[in-house]
């Protein structure tokens, strides 16, 4: 039987991955029609210059966003060898790895967003926007696909709603540009909370923990909370500046926001999979 089973799960195109793939395609699908009529910076509503970010502030932000680049790793391969240790099969390691790949791909997108505003925090329609919430949402659908470890009718059904909720927000979202109205991102938002309440419960089921509860309240909750705080406060760069709540907010929201939910969860996973193999093969040399 475990000959059996390692021929399966050696295999590198399978049935589950195909359905994955297409409901990904969707997805692109909607990701293409923006990428071909969106412009990539937004243009000045006036000819006034613009305030930026400088100084400290500045290289707290650049901190606060490369930080992701050491975190992500780090999750990998904990998530890997957790996932791998607790008896995961290959493809859904796998769906993980992707999806916390494709993480890093969204704050690239963001940080290329934020260097076209000078730093400062400003909720316009670029096309580098829209990268960044598209990769992140993808990013969160695969590594909940990571954490289910036999695929069924309902797994497939919830991959489908993803897959739809990427491209009704593709859809919208060159609707909120031309509309110049900010109310068109909130199918971000849901699709982005939606997302993370799949991937709390498949986490809850792996980890029996209900500290997984933690992930969402930083990584939705929290993080919103400062975007909508940014929204009121952050000021306009143009006409009303506020660079110190504009880079605090900033800085709150990545900081105790997406990368605060990641750390958490990868620690969560850590003691699930890897602590108790390190206490058994510690155990075991004591001998």
């Amino acid at each position: 039987m475990d000959k059996v089973k390692d021929i399966t799960n050696s295999k590198i195109f399978s049935i589950d991955l195909g359905f994955v793939a297409l409901c990904f395609f969707i997805g692109l699908a909607g990701f293409a029609y923006v990428l071909a009529i969106l412009p990539g910076i937004a243009e000045s509503t006036t000819d006034q210059s613009r305030a930026c970010i400088t100084g400290g502030w500045k290289l707290g932000l650049i901190i606060t966003h490369v930080l992701t680049f050491v975190l992500i790793p780090l999750a990998m391969r904990i998530f890997y060898q957790s996932l791998n240790n607790i008896g995961f099969p290959l493809r859904t390691i796998f769906a993980s790895q992707l999806g916390l790949a494709f993480i890093m791909v969204a704050i690239a997108s963001e940080i290329g967003w934020h260097v076209t505003q000078c730093w400062y925090y400003q909720n316009d329609f670029t096309m580098l926007n829209f990268m960044f919430y598209f990769f992140l949402i993808s990013a969160f659908a695969l590594w909940s696909d990571g954490l289910i470890e036999k695929t069924t009718v309902i797994t497939n059904l919830i991959d489908i709603v993803f897959a739809i909720s990427l491209l009704i927000v593709s859809i919208l979202y060159p609707l909120g540009y031309e509309a110049s109205n900010d109310n068109f991102k909130v199918p971000i938002y849901i699709a982005l909370t939606l997302v993370f309440g799949v991937l709390t419960y498949r986490g809850y089921q792996v980890l029996q923990d209900w500290k997984i509860i933690l992930v969402p309240i930083f990584s939705v909750g929290v993080n919103l909370s400062f975007i909508f705080l940014l929204d009121k406060y952050g000021g306009n760069p143009y006409t009303d500046p506020q660079v110190l709540y504009n880079a605090l907010f900033h800085i709150f929201h990545d900081l105790f926001g997406t990368e605060a939910g990641v750390a958490i969860f990868t620690w969560l996973i850590y003691m699930k999979g890897i602590a108790p193999q390190n206490i058994k093969e510690k155990l075991a040399n004591q001998k």
